[in-house]
């Protein structure tokens, strides 16, 4: 990792690590349906990427690559991974929690990696890779084995959309030629959005009972800015500059973030195997880069 990518990889790290205490405050501080939650911070993020393509006055490429792109990133990465989570700590999953387990994501990525992109060397399974996985899981069962049946389950759904969001993050880093970082972030977010928020009116979520006082707005609004436009725009502009699995390294130090941010305004704390796991976690998650 060169200057040009040290500081955007450390903002997006900070930014992301902090929309865990946003996301706890909009769905659990404010009741607000998690379904609605995810389209209401995808759609108005899209349109701002949208608006951003128009002035750069660029197209947006519509051909087979690209459609595959869009459709497996918007609905596995962004609507189901999302959605699920969101679903989860709205449930009562500690935010904090939330964020480890997807310290996972580097694992699962580079693993899927080494056979969706197998002519690339450095995105090849080593010894380190395979001690990481396993190290990672091992840390996830302890975390996982707390005695409550509903906590042991909403970590499993996760870990499931963890999964579901590895294989488009390889998909784009593979085909990322097809279309630029605001193009994605466009269409991507546009379809969640449209996804989301008409799946919430289908399913009966109730929006009409939301309190949109000043701190649900300033959670809304920096999950949208911070968290769609910013965020989501570094992130995919790292694919053009690191390997796959270096760009999922930003996965490791959000949790960190949500820790602390957790313990010191949501009142959320750690069980000594909770510790452990999240040690585990973490640090298999670091094995990844050693070489």
């Amino acid at each position: 990792m060169n200057n040009k990518t040290f500081l955007p990889f450390v903002a997006l790290c900070l930014i992301w690590g902090s929309t865990w205490y946003f996301i706890t405050v909009s769905v659990v501080n404010y009741h607000v349906p998690p379904i609605y939650a995810v389209g209401i911070r995808f759609l108005p993020s899209g349109l701002l990427f949208l608006l951003i393509i128009l002035l750069r006055g660029e197209s947006i490429p519509i051909n087979k690559e690209s459609i595959k792109l869009y459709l497996y990133f918007s609905l596995l990465n962004f609507s189901l991974s999302y959605g699920i989570t969101y679903n989860e700590i709205s449930k009562g999953l500690e935010s904090s929690i939330s964020a480890v387990i997807w310290g996972l994501f580097p694992i699962i990525t580079s693993i899927m990696a080494h056979f969706m992109i197998y002519h690339d060397p450095d995105e090849r399974l080593t010894k380190n890779k395979l001690i990481a996985l396993v190290t990672g899981f091992i840390g996830l069962f302890i975390i996982s084995f707390s005695g409550e049946m509903d906590k042991s389950l909403g970590i499993g759904f996760l870990v499931f959309a963890i999964f579901a969001a590895a294989y488009p993050s390889v998909l784009y880093k593979k085909n990322q030629k097809v279309v630029n970082h605001y193009q994605m972030n466009a269409v991507c977010q546009i379809i969640t959005g449209v996804v989301m928020l008409s799946l919430s009116y289908f399913v009966g979520e109730e929006t009409h009972t939301i309190n949109w006082n000043q701190e649900l707005i300033i959670a809304t609004l920096y999950l949208i800015i911070m968290g769609g436009v910013i965020s989501w725009g570094i992130y995919f502009w790292l694919y053009q500059h690191l390997t796959v699995t270096q760009v999922t390294y930003v996965a490791i130090f959000p949790p960190i973030v949500a820790i602390i941010a957790g313990y010191v305004f949501l009142n959320e704390k750690f069980q000594p195997h909770e510790i452990i796991g999240t040690i585990l976690i973490l640090g298999g998650s670091v094995l990844i880069y050693r070489k």
